[in-house]
């Protein structure tokens, strides 16, 4: 990955990147489960809990099965084991992920609240670096961090904004931070999630048609939608 000739050059670009490509989505009302319900700290938790290694709209269906058994971390917490795995069925890993919101939701009940804290978040069961980040921005609006998914570390790579050998999710935030402003490194995971899901995709990405295609070095693309 080349250095920038200006040190501000790609700062300049991300902010233009997000000018572009935010209003697109917006238009298009492409959101994920967990981003519907930004500002409500037990849903978004539980929804992040839940969207680890799944399907969206698994993630939706299990949401609406649980929630519709109980909507609080008090009355979740007291749900029959059974009832909750039956209930989340449709996404990957329901035994542990059962047991992970159970447990999440008898502390967060104990505790009062959900936590607002990286570490307090990574303590609850089921909870890790990603999610604890994620449910910072959307619950909280507070952004120590970029989050790092598959999307984002596959778009960053083809903006030429993080190394093609960086892999782990940390390592990847940690060179976009030094390439995004700190007023957008929330609001980046939802965009880049979105904008992956429907436009830069993994196979054949829509770049004729792409908001940012003169801004986009293309690195590591082969097959381009035409």
């Amino acid at each position: 990955m080349t250095t920038p000739l200006f040190p501000d050059e790609d700062l300049v670009r991300t902010r233009e990147i997000m000018a572009r490509v935010q209003p697109i989505l917006d238009e298009m009302g492409e959101r994920t489960t967990v981003q519907l319900f930004r500002g409500q700290p037990f849903p978004v938790l539980i929804s992040s809990l839940l969207s680890a290694r799944t399907r969206e709209e698994d993630t939706k269906t299990a949401m609406d099965h649980l929630f519709a058994l109980a909507d609080n971390p008090a009355d979740m917490a007291k749900l029959a084991y059974e009832d909750v795995l039956k209930a989340i069925d449709a996404v990957q890993y329901p035994g542990n992920k059962a047991e992970y919101i159970l447990k999440t939701s008898a502390l967060v009940a104990e505790q009062g609240r959900v936590p607002d804290t990286l570490d307090e978040l990574m303590a609850l069961p089921g909870i890790g670096w990603k999610s604890a980040v994620l449910v910072l921005w959307l619950a909280f609006g507070l952004a120590p961090e970029i989050c790092v998914d598959v999307h984002v570390a596959r778009i960053g790579k083809r903006l030429g904004l993080v190394n093609t050998s960086t892999k782990q999710p940390q390592k990847v935030s940690q060179e976009l931070m030094t390439k995004v402003p700190k007023e957008i490194w929330g609001p980046w995971n939802p965009m880049m999630v979105n904008f992956g899901r429907t436009i830069c995709l993994p196979t054949y990405p829509k770049c004729p048609t792409c908001p940012i295609n003169d801004l986009c070095p293309k690195v590591g693309v082969k097959g381009i939608t035409r």
